[in-house]
């Protein structure tokens, strides 16, 4: 009986701990989901960036903005500034501006692109990111994305930014060459697949089986896609010594002048072109 008793107990107290633990989880979940909805700097930052409406890292504000009594916290992201007072009193100065967007305790400052002033509030208002927003001199949130990748350098290379450039729809592809990827300076890797004077021709698909220029060219075009031409920077007539062989790796840095296309199977274009590796 006694045995039994001490079995009985100890199961209990096992029993109570996993309460305890579970009702502390639960607990400290509630309390992180308030925490979120709170209208802080770092929540409404998150907020605006996770729907596409921040372009540009995190930099302190102005001493001057910092200098007011209720300021709490803040940052400058680009062209917008996110300021965190104490109170909604705290506010009252900033009323009035046409550039600032006033919500409760949070001021947003707008210094360029105003257009999409009701996106910002309307994801003040929800506590939330929101889906399909995207900043103004964008022409959708797909857009927005490659660009963003694009420029930060996320793609690993030219591969795997030609197929996310492919995705893109048709009516984007152009615009996104021309606005956002023209005359960018880029490192891209690939096969060697032929030497000339004044260009290389490099391919950076999924298998390489010993294509020249010409048989890429005629024969093999839906390598073309894949394949970018290097314009180098010695002098038209000269032998580029390389000290490579088709089908060496070879690592190169340009500015990308030609679009290329998976439908027309044309191939990518860098200018300037100087070989790294």
């Amino acid at each position: 009986m006694r045995k039994t008793t001490l079995i009985v107990l100890t199961l209990l107290t096992v029993l109570t701990g996993c309460m305890n633990e579970s009702t502390n989880k639960n607990a400290q979940k509630k309390k992180n989901e308030e925490n979120s909805q709170l209208y802080t700097a770092d929540n409404v930052y998150q907020w605006l960036h996770e729907s596409n409406l921040l372009e540009g890292k995190k930099e302190p504000l102005p001493d001057s903005v910092q200098e007011h009594d209720q300021f709490v916290s803040g940052y400058s992201i680009g062209d917008i500034d996110i300021i965190e007072y104490e109170t909604a009193e705290g506010t009252e100065h900033l009323k009035d501006p046409p550039i600032a967007l006033v919500h409760e305790n949070i001021v947003l400052m707008f210094l360029g692109q105003m257009s999409q002033k009701d996106s910002f509030q309307a994801v003040l208002e929800a506590k939330k990111s929101l889906d399909g927003l995207y900043r103004g001199y964008f022409n959708s949130a797909e857009q927005q994305s490659f660009v963003r990748q694009f420029r930060d350098e996320a793609f690993n290379g030219f591969k795997e930014t030609a197929t996310h450039f492919y995705k893109l729809k048709d009516s984007l592809k152009s615009d996104t060459f021309t606005r956002f990827m023209y005359q960018k300076e880029v490192t891209w890797n690939g096969t060697l697949a032929q030497t000339f004077p004044d260009f290389l021709g490099v391919y950076a698909g999924d298998s390489y089986n010993g294509e020249n220029w010409l048989n890429i060219e005629t024969n093999s075009t839906e390598m073309l896609p894949y394949t970018f031409v290097v314009e180098t920077q010695n002098l038209e007539g000269e032998t580029l010594d390389l000290n490579l062989e088709r089908g060496d790796s070879i690592m190169v840095k340009g500015q990308i002048h030609k679009q290329g296309s998976l439908d027309k199977e044309t191939h990518w274009g860098l200018e300037n072109g100087v070989v790294i590796k």
